[in-house]
């Protein structure tokens, strides 16, 4: 019976809750959205896993994830709706290890940023900041 419905292009979802018909798949999708959130919680913001004692620690936890997971998964959109030769192997992953080779000088009255390098300077362009020369601290 499984080789006839893979063959027509049917799947099966089945559930111990009472649905309704129209409920199922979007329900079946939330799951998805849910599941890639907690994917990009483990793999890309490391906050997981949770070695956390009380429940207030726990929702504290789960909200710097969820914050944490949507923010990579804005910045994994933007670098997919701008991919072109030279953006095609940036993912968010090597934009934070190139954001985090970004090296300045910092002197008593000023910090001086140095060159970042081409990644970087490709996160920086897609989403429009402006990286000063230099920042000056004022008299101490």
């Amino acid at each position: 019976m499984f080789e006839k419905l893979e063959s027509e292009g049917f799947f099966i979802l089945a559930s111990s809750n009472e649905l309704a018909i129209e409920e199922i798949l979007p329900v079946y999708y939330t799951r998805q959205q849910v599941e890639q959130t907690f994917d990009i919680g483990k793999n890309y913001t490391g906050l997981l896993p949770v070695r956390i004692q009380s429940e207030d620690r726990l929702r504290g936890h789960l909200l710097i994830t969820f914050i944490a997971s949507m923010i990579v998964k804005r910045i994994q959109l933007e670098l997919l709706n701008h991919e072109n030769k030279r953006t095609k192997k940036l993912n968010p992953i090597s934009l934070f290890q190139n954001l985090g080779y970004q090296r300045c000088s910092v002197f008593e009255d000023k910090i001086i940023i140095h060159e970042a390098d081409s990644k970087a300077n490709q996160g920086y362009k897609l989403f429009k900041i402006k990286v000063p020369d230099e920042l000056n601290l004022g008299s101490r």
